[in-house]
C-alpha cells in the first residue's frame, strides 16, 4: 500500500534519499503511517518490478525527475518614490494550485528585514541563502506548472504587515536559462484592483530582485574509459628502464560528489576503481576497453569532480600477464607484483562537452628530472540517465533542460580539499563597449589550472559592484600530499613547489556581454608568489573578510546588514591567511579607447591556507626575463640586415631584398620585409616569444576532419585594427592567444592563423604559423589599382613529403608535393632523442637506401666553402697569367658576343647557383605550384621553435626541411644549449573549448535577425515612398531553408577529394552550353553535375591531389566526405522537384541569392549588405506588385562560434 502525505497524495520510496528537511519529513511520514518496523512478506510477488515497468512505459515527459535547488539572494533596488522596511519571503509551489496540485513540499523562507531608501541599491557582501541543495521529484511536464514565489513584505510597526510585492517565475524556465537572474518586483494588488482592467494592465514595479537559482535535474552519469594511451617522456632519466616493462592502469572515478578519489588513502571513501590488463605489446603501452563507471549528481556535481589515473610498472611473468581470468579477478584488486610510476589528475570540467582527455603522468619523487613520467590521453564517453532509470530513455527525443555554466557556490564545495578563493569586490572606469547607451554590461572571466569561472552579467555599468567569489580546488595528484598531511610539509619545497608551479597563475578578465561576440574590458593577473609571499596572516573564511562584532551600547549604522549569526558550517570557521590585496589594481589587455585608467579591487588567499614557510617563487616572469628576449630579438635584427644586404645584391628589386626594420614610424609593410620573433604578451605588456602564443587544444573526433576544421574557424568573424590596416605591419601587440580569441569570437588574420595551429596541433599534427605577405588592391586609391604589399599569415603541415598551407580568410588549402624529406627529418630527431611517431610507410622503408642521402665525407677532406659573387674579384692570383691556347672555332665564336650580353649570361648563371635563388628541383612539372596566393615567407614558429626562411623568398620555390644543418635553409630563434636554457610557458597552457549555442538562443537571433532586415528594408524604401510586400509562404520558406542547408553542407567539402574528381569528369562529358529544354531530359545525377560545377563552381586547383586522400590514415576523412556528397545530391533532388512549380505568385519571376556572414552582429550584417550592388538594385526596384523574401538561418560551431545565411 502506497505511504500517503498529508495532502494525501503517495510519497515515492526513493523520497527518504532526498537530503535536507524535506529527507527527514518524508522518512517520518513513512514511519508514521506504517507503524510498526515489522517487515511483512509480500503476497504478491513483483510488485515492485511491475511499478518500474509501468514507470518506463510512460511517456517521457511524465516520469518521474529529482531536482536539486539553490536558492540565494544577491541583492535588490528600490524602485519606488518612498522609503521601504521590508523583508522577503521565498516558496515553491503550484502555478495555479485550484487546477494543478502542488507536488513539492519545501517550506517557505524569510529573509531578514531591511530597510531601503528610494532608489537605493542594496548589494549582498555574501549571497543570501534561502534554500541549500533541497532535493524534490518533478517529471518534464509538471516542471511547466511548478513556480518560484517571490513575496515582497512590507514592515508595518502599529498594523499587520502589507503583501506589497509579487513575482512568480517558472521552474521550466528557470531550469533552461541562466542562474543569475533579475526579477522585477510587481505590486501586489487586492481583489478589487484586479477585478478593476485598467488597474490590472498598469500594475507598478516597486523592486528589481537579483537572485541566484541554481535548479538542475539529478542523473546517473555513465562514464566509459576507451582507447587509452601512454607516451614515455624520452627527457626522463628512466627512460629505458621504464620502457622495457609492461605497465597496466588503474581508473579512480568518484560515485558522487562526496566520494572524491585522494582524500582516505588512495582509493577515498567509496570512490570505484577499475584496473586493466597488462599492455599486450612490448613498447606500446595501449588500452582499448578500461572499464565502465556510474557518477551519480547534477551536472555541476560532475563538472566539479575529477578523476586519477595510475600507472603501474612492473614484469609480471608471462603466464598470468596474458590470462584473462587473472586479469578479471585483478579488476579491483591487483595483485601482481608492480609499483606505480606515476599519476595523473584530470578533471571532468569538460566531459560533457568532448570526450577526449589528456595529461601529464607525475611521478611521487622530490627530483625535478623524474618528476614528470611522460603524457596520457584517451576518452571518456559520458551518457545520461535520469536517477533511477535503469537504461538510457531511447524514447526520449526533445533537449533536456540546462543552465548555463557560472562560477561555484559554497553549497557545491567539499569540506575535504582546499581552495584558493578569489574575491572581486568592484571595478572603476571600465571603458565603454556599447557607444549606443555610452555603458557596457560587464562579467568576469576568471582562470586558473585550466579551471574557468563567470560571474553574473551587471547591466549598463563602467562601475560595477561584483561582491563575486570564486573557489578553485587546488588538487594535487598524489594521496600522500592530502591536505595538512606530514609529506604536505616535508615535501613543501620540491613535490608540492612542482606541482604548484604547473598550475600557473590566475587570470582575471572583465568582458562586456555580448551573444554573439565579446569585448575584453581589461585583464590582470596575480601569480602564485604574490600570494604566498604576503608578510602576516589576517582572519578569513570562505565567504570572506569576517563582520566586526560591535557593543551593546553602539548604535547599529546601517540596518541593511543583518546581524550575522553564529558560525555552523564548515566553511564560516574563520582561520588565519595570508591575504593579497590587489585594491586598485590595473587593468590592461583592452582594446577599446578609455581617456580614465581602468581599476579592479579583489583579494585572493588559499582557505585553510598552507605553512607559512611556505614561500612561492615565480618563474614565469622572473626579474631580468624581459631583457633576455629583447636582447635575443636584437641579435636577431642584426642577422637579418645582413642577410637582406647579401640578398639585396642579385635580386635588388625582389621581395627578399627590402629592409628587414623600419627607419622611421612611417614605413609600411611595402618597403619592408620583417622577420618578427617576439610579442607583447597581453597581460603583463613584456616581451613573449612567438611560440608562447600557441598552445595544443584538444576537441572532439567529429571536429578534427579538415575541411569541416578549416570552416568552424573561418566561421569566427575577422576585425584587424586601424593600425594594422594603414600599415600593413602586425604590430608587436597584434598577436593573441587561441584562449582570447575564442573568448572574444573574433580577430585578425594572425589570430585565426594561432587559433587553426592550436587545433592541429592538438589533433597531433605538425603544424605550424606562417608568417609572410601577400599583395592586396588599395581600395583607396582604387583608381590607380594599385596593389599594396601588407603582411599576412596562414597555416602550413607537413605530412609524407607533402607540405599544406592552410588559409583561414578564403576557406582553402594548398597542397605542395616533395617539400621536405620525412626520412631525413626523422634521423635528425633520433639523433636529439626527440620522440619520432613511426609510420607504416617509414618502417617499410627503413632498409632501402636514401638515394638523395648527403655523400659521407673522408677523413681530411676540407668541407667546402660557398663563395659569394662579390667576393669573386678579390680571389688572388698565384704565378703569371697562363699562355692563351690556340683559338678554337668555339673562342672565335663566343668573340663574336659583344661583352654585355655575355656578363649577363654569366651573371645569371651565377645567380641560379645561390641559395636564395628558386630551388630547380621545385621548379620541375611533377613539383611546379602555380597557384599559390603569397608571394613571400619570412618566418614559421611552433611551440618549440621559431625559423627564419634563408631560401628564395617565395614560398613555392625552398623546400621546408627545417631540421637541416646546411647553411642557407631555414635559421632557428633556438640553438644548441639556448633550447635548454632559454625557458618559456604557453600563455595558456590549456584552452577548454565551449559548447555550441543553446537552441533556443540560436532560434531567438535567427528571428531578431529576419525581423531586423524586413525593418531595415521596409525603412529604406518607404523614405523613398515606396511599399514594401512581402511573400512568406511556407511552402516557399521551406525550399528556401532547402537550398541554405545545400550551401552549408557545400561549405564542408574538401574540393580535392575523390568524390569532386568524379563529378568534373560527369560534367565534362555533359554539353557546354544546354538549354532548359534539354536539361530536364537529363537524370538526377547528370542535374547534380551541372548544379555543383555550375551554380556551386566547384573548381580543382591541387593538381597534383592531397595528401589526405592518399594514406591508409585517412579512411575515416574519406567515409565524411562520402556522406556529405551523398546528403549533397539528396538534397539537390529535393531542391529541383519543384523547380518547374516553385511555390510563389502566379505571373511572377523568382530572384535572389544567399549570402554567407561570419557574424551574427546586425549592424555589421547591415553594412555588409550595403556594400552589395545587387542588393542594393533589388532594393531600389520601383516596379508595382514586387514581393520580397527574406529567410535566415543560424548554425552553432564550437567556441559559441555562428555561421549565418540570409537569402
Amino acid at each position: 500500500e502506497p505511504v500517503l502525505d498529508e495532502n494525501g497524495q503517495p510519497i515515492p520510496e526513493d523520497a527518504a534519499a532526498g537530503e535536507g528537511e524535506e529527507g527527514a519529513k518524508v522518512a517520518h511520514a513513512t514511519k508514521k503511517k506504517r507503524g510498526f518496523g515489522l517487515a511483512l512478506p509480500r503476497l504478491c510477488g513483483g510488485a515492485g518490478g511491475q511499478a518500474e515497468e509501468e514507470e518506463d512505459l510512460r511517456d517521457p515527459m511524465d516520469r518521474t525527475r529529482w531536482w536539486e535547488l539553490i536558492f540565494s539572494i544577491r541583492g535588490f533596488e528600490n524602485v519606488t518614490v518612498e522609503t521601504l522596511k521590508l523583508f522577503w519571503t521565498v516558496s515553491i509551489g503550484s502555478e495555479n494550485p485550484k487546477k494543478h496540485r502542488n507536488r513539492v513540499r519545501l517550506q517557505t523562507k524569510f529573509s531578514s528585514m531591511f530597510t531601503l531608501e528610494k532608489g537605493k541599491v542594496y548589494t549582498a557582501d555574501n549571497p543570501i541563502l534561502m534554500y541549500d541543495r533541497k532535493t524534490f521529484a518533478l517529471s518534464y511536464k509538471e516542471l511547466e506548472k511548478h513556480v518560484v514565489k517571490v513575496d515582497m513584505w512590507r514592515v508595518s510597526c502599529w498594523t499587520f504587515n502589507e503583501y506589497y510585492g509579487v513575482k512568480k517565475q517558472k521552474l521550466a524556465l528557470i531550469a533552461n536559462r541562466d542562474p543569475n537572474m533579475e526579477l522585477r518586483i510587481l505590486r501586489k494588488l487586492s481583489r478589487k484592483q484586479m477585478a478593476d482592467k485598467k488597474k490590472a494592465k498598469s500594475v507598478a514595479d516597486v523592486a528589481l530582485f537579483r537572485c541566484t537559482v541554481n535548479l538542475e535535474e539529478i542523473f546517473d552519469f555513465d562514464l566509459s574509459c576507451e582507447n587509452w594511451t601512454l607516451e614515455l617522456s624520452k627527457a626522463n632519466p628512466e627512460y629505458k628502464k621504464s620502457k622495457s616493462e609492461r605497465k597496466r592502469l588503474t581508473f579512480t572515478i568518484p560515485r558522487d560528489r562526496r566520494t572524491l578519489p585522494g582524500q582516505r588513502r588512495f582509493l577515498g571513501k567509496g570512490a570505484a576503481s577499475q584496473t586493466v590488463e597488462w599492455n599486450r605489446e612490448q613498447g606500446r603501452f595501449f588500452w582499448s576497453n578500461c572499464g565502465k563507471f556510474v557518477f551519480r549528481g547534477t551536472r555541476t556535481h560532475l563538472q566539479n569532480s575529477y578523476f586519477i589515473v595510475s600507472v603501474l610498472t612492473g614484469n609480471p611473468p608471462s603466464f598470468l600477464a596474458n590470462s584473462d581470468t587473472v586479469a578479471k579477478m585483478e579488476k579491483k584488486l591487483p595483485a601482481q607484483p608492480h609499483r606505480v610510476l606515476g599519476r595523473c589528475l584530470l578533471n571532468l570540467t569538460s566531459v560533457l562537452d568532448m570526450s577526449v582527455f589528456q595529461g601529464k603522468v607525475k611521478k611521487f619523487i622530490p627530483d625535478a628530472d623524474k618528476y614528470i613520467v611522460g603524457d596520457i590521453n584517451g576518452n571518456v564517453k559520458c551518457i545520461l540517465r535520469s536517477k533511477g532509470m535503469k537504461e538510457p530513455e531511447l524514447d526520449f527525443r526533445s533537449t533536456r533542460p540546462e543552465q548555463l555554466k557560472t562560477a561555484t557556490t559554497v553549497s557545491h564545495l567539499n569540506k575535504a580539499e582546499r581552495y584558493l578563493v578569489l574575491r572581486i569586490k568592484k571595478c572603476e572606469a571600465l571603458p565603454v563597449a556599447d557607444f549606443d547607451t555610452g555603458s557596457s554590461d560587464p562579467y568576469l572571466r576568471c582562470t586558473w589550472d585550466n579551471m574557468v569561472m563567470l560571474s553574473p552579467v551587471i547591466q549598463q555599468s563602467l562601475r560595477p559592484v561584483f561582491n563575486q567569489s570564486f573557489y578553485f580546488p587546488v588538487r594535487v595528484v598524489f594521496p600522500e600530499m592530502r591536505m595538512n598531511s606530514k609529506a604536505e610539509r616535508k615535501y613543501q619545497e620540491s613535490i608540492l613547489k612542482y606541482e604548484l608551479n604547473s598550475k600557473g597563475s590566475i587570470q582575471i578578465q572583465v568582458w562586456d556581454d555580448d551573444v554573439t561576440s565579446a569585448d575584453c574590458l581589461g585583464g590582470c593577473q596575480v601569480t602564485l608568489g604574490n600570494i604566498l609571499n604576503v608578510r602576516g596572516a589576517e582572519k578569513r573564511n570562505l565567504l570572506g573578510a569576517l563582520k566586526q562584532e560591535k557593543g551593546d551600547d553602539e548604535e547599529e549604522e546601517n540596518e541593511l546588514e543583518p546581524k550575522q549569526a553564529v558560525s555552523n558550517q564548515w566553511y564560516e570557521e574563520p582561520r588565519s591567511v595570508r591575504v593579497y590585496d590587489g585594491s586598485r589594481t590595473p587593468l590592461g589587455q583592452t582594446a577599446l579607447a578609455n581617456k580614465d585608467a581602468a581599476l579592479i579591487h579583489f583579494e585572493a588567499y588559499f582557505y585553510p591556507d598552507w605553512n607559512e614557510t611556505l614561500r612561492f617563487e615565480d618563474t614565469t616572469h622572473h626579474e631580468g626575463s624581459e631583457s633576455v628576449w629583447a636582447k635575443k630579438e636584437s641579435d636577431w635584427s642584426k642577422v637579418n640586415e645582413i642577410k637582406a644586404a647579401d640578398y639585396a645584391l642579385p635580386f635588388p628589386d625582389s621581395i627578399g631584398g627590402k629592409k628587414p626594420k623600419e627607419d622611421s614610424m612611417t614605413m609600411n609593410a611595402d618597403a619592408l620585409r620583417r622577420f618578427p620573433c617576439i610579442g607583447l604578451h597581453p597581460l603583463t605588456r613584456s616581451e613573449t616569444p612567438l611560440m608562447s602564443f600557441l598552445s595544443a587544444i584538444i576537441i572532439p573526433e567529429e571536429w578534427s576532419f579538415p575541411a569541416k576544421m578549416l570552416e568552424w574557424v573561418h566561421c569566427l568573424s575577422f576585425e584587424i585594427t586601424q593600425r594594422q590596416t594603414r600599415t600593413g605591419l602586425i604590430p608587436a601587440d597584434g598577436w593573441k592567444d587561441p584562449e582570447y580569441v575564442l573568448a572574444r569570437r573574433k580577430g585578425a588574420p594572425q589570430d585565426h592563423a594561432v587559433l587553426l595551429c592550436s587545433l592541429l596541433l592538438g589533433c597531433k599534427q605538425d603544424a605550424y604559423v606562417v608568417k609572410g605577405t601577400i599583395y592586396q588592391k588599395d581600395p583607396v586609391v582604387s583608381w590607380e589599382h594599385r596593389e599594396n604589399l601588407i603582411e599576412h599569415t596562414w597555416v602550413m603541415t607537413r605530412h609524407k613529403g607533402w607540405v599544406t598551407f592552410w588559409e583561414p580568410c578564403s576557406r582553402q588549402m594548398y597542397h605542395l608535393p616533395n617539400r621536405y624529406d620525412p626520412k631525413k627529418s626523422r634521423r635528425k630527431k633520433m639523433q636529439r632523442g626527440e620522440t619520432v611517431a613511426v609510420e607504416e610507410e617509414v618502417v617499410a622503408e627503413e632498409g632501402e637506401e636514401d638515394e638523395n642521402a648527403e655523400a659521407q665525407q673522408w677523413e681530411g677532406e676540407v668541407e667546402d666553402s660557398r663563395v659569394r659573387l662579390e667576393d669573386m674579384e678579390s680571389l688572388p692570383t698565384i704565378g703569371r697569367m697562363p699562355k692563351p691556347k690556340a683559338r678554337s672555332q668555339v673562342k672565335k665564336k663566343d668573340e663574336e658576343e659583344r661583352g654585355r650580353d655575355r656578363l649577363k649570361r654569366e651573371l645569371i648563371e651565377q645567380r641560379e647557383g645561390l641559395p636564395i635563388a628558386p630551388s630547380k628541383k621545385m621548379l620541375q612539372e611533377e613539383n611546379l605550384v602555380t597557384w599559390l596566393p603569397y608571394d613571400s615567407i619570412e618566418v614559421v614558429f611552433n611551440m618549440n621553435n621559431c625559423w627564419a626562411n634563408r631560401q628564395n623568398h617565395h614560398p613555392a620555390t625552398i623546400s621546408y626541411d627545417f631540421d637541416e644543418e646546411e647553411e642557407g635553409k631555414w635559421e632557428p630563434l633556438l640553438k644548441g644549449e639556448e633550447l635548454e636554457t632559454l625557458k618559456f610557458q604557453p600563455i595558456t597552457p590549456s584552452v577548454s573549448v565551449q559548447p555550441e549555442l543553446r537552441p533556443f538562443i540560436i532560434d531567438d537571433l535567427q528571428d531578431d535577425l529576419r525581423t531586423e532586415m524586413m525593418q531595415n528594408l521596409q525603412l529604406y524604401r518607404g523614405k523613398k515612398g515606396m511599399d514594401t510586400l512581402f511573400d512568406h509562404n511556407e511552402e516557399l520558406m521551406f525550399q528556401l531553408r532547402i537550398f541554405l542547408e545545400l550551401q552549408e553542407t557545400w561549405r564542408q567539402i574538401d574540393p580535392d577529394g575523390p568524390e569532386a574528381q568524379r563529378v568534373l569528369e560527369g560534367f565534362k562529358e555533359l554539353p557546354s552550353e544546354a538549354p532548359k529544354e534539354v536539361r530536364d531530359t537529363w537524370t538526377t545525377t547528370q542535374k547534380f553535375h551541372y548544379f555543383t560545377c555550375t551554380t556551386l563552381r566547384l573548381r580543382k586547383w591541387n593538381r597534383h591531389g592531397s595528401p589526405f586522400f592518399e594514406s591508409s590514415a585517412s579512411k575515416a576523412y574519406e567515409q565524411q566526405q562520402a556522406k556529405l556528397w551523398s546528403t549533397l545530391e539528396k538534397l539537390c533532388e529535393e531542391f529541383h522537384k519543384k523547380e518547374d512549380s516553385f511555390p510563389i505568385k502566379r505571373g511572377k519571376k523568382f530572384r535572389g541569392y544567399p549570402v554567407h556572414f561570419c557574424t551574427s552582429d546586425q549592424e555589421s550584417i547591415r553594412q555588409y549588405l550595403m556594400q552589395i550592388d545587387e542588393y542594393k538594385k533589388m532594393m531600389d526596384l520601383d516596379e508595382e506588385d514586387v514581393y520580397y523574401t527574406i529567410e535566415c538561418r543560424i548554425l552553432g560551431r564550437l567556441g559559441g562560434i555562428l555561421s549565418v545565411w540570409l537569402y
